[in-house]
């Protein structure tokens, strides 16, 4: 199984954690059956068949600006409410 670290600025750590608090779950959970599947679901679209060179794997490149990036999750938090 593939695993990850993800590392969060203050403001955004505080967002989550209230936010799994009021469901009751920890902040793992809120990630793992909240977050990445509505991220997965706002962000995937048809692309072509894997075939670069790269065995089957293909480079990330976010359509936000790496200072917006942060803004990801406020609209998908404003929806869970």
């Amino acid at each position: 199984m593939a695993k990850f670290m993800l590392s969060l600025r203050d403001e955004s750590f505080e967002l989550l954690q209230t936010e799994a608090e009021d469901r009751g779950i920890s902040i793992q959970e809120l990630i793992r059956a909240v977050i990445i599947p509505d991220w997965v679901k706002l962000n995937t679209v048809a692309k072509p068949a894997f075939d670069n060179g790269n065995n089957g794997l293909r480079t990330y490149r976010s359509s936000v600006p790496a200072r917006d990036q942060e803004q990801i999750f406020q609209p998908a938090m404003s929806r869970m409410r």
